[in-house]
C-alpha cells in the first residue's frame, strides 16, 4: 500500500514546497485558516470583488470533478450569464499556467472533464490548496508510518493557519452548507 500511496503522487513534495516559497509559479489558495488566495495574473480583473472571487474559485478548487455552468448558477444564486464573466474574472485573476501555456481555468468545453463528458465543465488547474496538500499528506503518512509517515502528519499540520474557512465574506459561502460540510469535517 506504501509504494502504491508514494507512486500515485509523486509531486506532493515538490507541491508541498512550491506551496512554501515566498514566490510561487501557480496560484494558492488557503482553506485551512483564513480564506485567502495568492495569483499571478491580472489582480484588477477582481479588485472590486476579491471576496466573492476567492469564493468562486474555492468552489472551483473543491469540485475537483468540475462544474456546470448551472451548477454553479444554482450554487451562487446567479444567472448562467453572470457565471460566464464571474469565471472570466477568476481566469484572469489566476492568468496562464507557465507549466503548461494554458489558462488555469480553461474554456469549459476544453477542460479535462468537459471533453470527457462532451460538454462544458468549468474546472481549475494547477491550483495549489492547502486543504488538497492536507490531505495527500495525511494519505502519505499513514501509508507510510514509522517515522516518515510521522514527518508527513507533522507537515500537514503546519497547513493549518487557524480555524478552517474563516474570513469569508458576509452573505456568500451558502453552498458550503450543502451535504457533506467540509467546513466543519476540516
Amino acid at each position: 500500500l506504501r509504494a502504491t500511496i508514494e507512486e500515485a503522487d509523486p509531486t506532493l513534495d515538490a507541491d508541498v514546497a512550491a506551496w512554501r516559497a515566498d514566490r510561487c509559479d501557480l496560484p494558492r489558495l488557503s482553506l485551512l485558516g483564513p480564506v485567502q488566495a495568492r495569483t499571478n495574473g491580472d489582480l484588477y480583473a477582481v479588485t472590486d470583488r476579491k471576496p466573492y472571487y476567492t469564493e468562486v474559485l474555492a468552489w472551483l478548487a473543491l469540485h475537483p470533478h468540475g462544474g456546470t455552468r448551472d451548477q454553479l448558477a444554482d450554487a451562487f444564486g446567479i444567472t448562467a450569464n453572470r457565471v460566464r464573466v464571474d469565471i472570466k474574472a477568476v481566469r484572469d485573476w489566476l492568468g496562464d499556467n507557465p507549466r503548461t501555456g494554458t489558462q488555469h481555468i480553461p474554456d469549459a468545453r476544453q477542460s479535462a472533464a468537459g471533453r470527457a463528458q462532451g460538454r462544458g465543465i468549468y474546472q481549475v488547474d494547477g491550483l495549489l490548496c492547502d486543504l488538497d496538500l492536507f490531505r495527500r499528506l495525511r494519505a502519505r503518512g499513514q501509508a507510510r508510518g514509522g517515522e516518515h509517515g510521522m514527518t508527513d502528519l507533522a507537515n500537514a499540520l503546519t497547513l493549518v493557519t487557524g480555524q478552517p474557512f474563516t474570513g469569508t465574506r458576509e452573505q456568500g459561502w451558502a453552498w458550503l452548507a450543502e451535504g457533506d460540510r467540509l467546513d466543519q469535517h476540516m
